[in-house]
């Protein structure tokens, strides 16, 4: 992503408290899959190089691309390559099932990843944790999360750094789960198709970078701030920190993790005028 300059402050000084940076142990070898799975990348949807990273291994079916071989969650899966998006959106199955259902996503910038979330389930499958992580602020960014049903608010609060960055979901994690995975920066969240209503963001929070998961089909239970909500969709909004530099567009999102089998139906990156990548 490229800087927007705030200040005369150097740039270089600033590495550590850009908008949206992080990282997890399920991102750490980002920049080793891709140089592994250049031989099996093909190109399944609009302005997007698709390539198996790990174990992996792609398959383009009448349903879309079918990426099987995923053990694990720290190196199996599915890396997304196009030019300078301010918008991303993947609509998925995976077969979940037998201890699996572990998932790690990472947004990057070549190769700096700049912000990744991690879903763990619980061994009985009747939930999952999911795991943000910002440093738009030095020692963790704080961030905003908002719960959807049918794309109206139904709560919000605040989580993160720290223990706080972890929140349950109650919801079946079993069987064909089907995902819409956005991430996006937060001024640009309108161009994405079927935005959600009644989520208005605050000036401050342009550069911010957002995680937003939908479950079509499905509902959960999640706690926010002392009140139990029901929904279809969670998002988690990064609070950006004083004297960051807030980013203005990635290049590439990984998806690794451990499930029967992962099939993308669409994925798509837009840029600021929301034009595919």
């Amino acid at each position: 992503m490229r800087m927007m300059k705030t200040g005369h402050v150097v740039a270089a000084a600033f590495l550590s408290l850009v908008g949206c940076q992080g990282q997890d142990e399920g991102t750490k070898a980002v920049g080793t899959q891709q140089a592994q799975a250049q031989a099996t990348c093909v190109e399944q949807f609009n302005g997007i190089q698709s390539c198996a990273t790990g174990g992996a291994s792609l398959e383009s079916t009448d349903e879309g691309l079918r990426v099987t071989g995923l053990s694990n969650p720290q190196t199996d899966g599915l890396s997304s390559h196009f030019g300078g998006a301010v918008a991303w959106r993947q609509n998925a199955t995976a077969n979940i099932g037998g201890g699996q259902g572990r998932f790690a996503f990472a947004a990057r910038d070549g190769d700096q990843v700049v912000s990744t979330l991690g879903i763990a389930p619980d061994a009985d499958g009747t939930g999952v944790t999911f795991a943000p992580a910002f440093t738009g602020t030095a020692g963790g960014s704080e961030f905003q999360v908002r719960v959807f049903q049918g794309g109206v608010l139904q709560g919000e609060g605040t989580g993160g750094p720290g223990p706080a960055a972890r929140w349950h979901v109650y919801t079946n994690w079993l069987g064909d789960v089907v995902m819409v995975s956005d991430f996006y920066l937060r001024e640009h969240g309108p161009i994405l198709p079927f935005p959600f209503r009644n989520a208005p963001h605050a000036a401050q929070e342009q550069g911010a970078c957002v995680w937003r998961f939908q479950f079509p089909g499905r509902t959960f239970t999640v706690e926010v701030d002392g009140a139990q909500l029901t929904g279809d969709a969670i998002e988690f909004t990064e609070t950006i920190g004083t004297g960051a530099y807030p980013y203005r567009h990635f290049s590439g999102i990984d998806v690794t993790g451990s499930a029967g089998a992962f099939t993308v139906h669409g994925e798509l990156a837009l840029n600021a005028n929301g034009q595919a990548r």
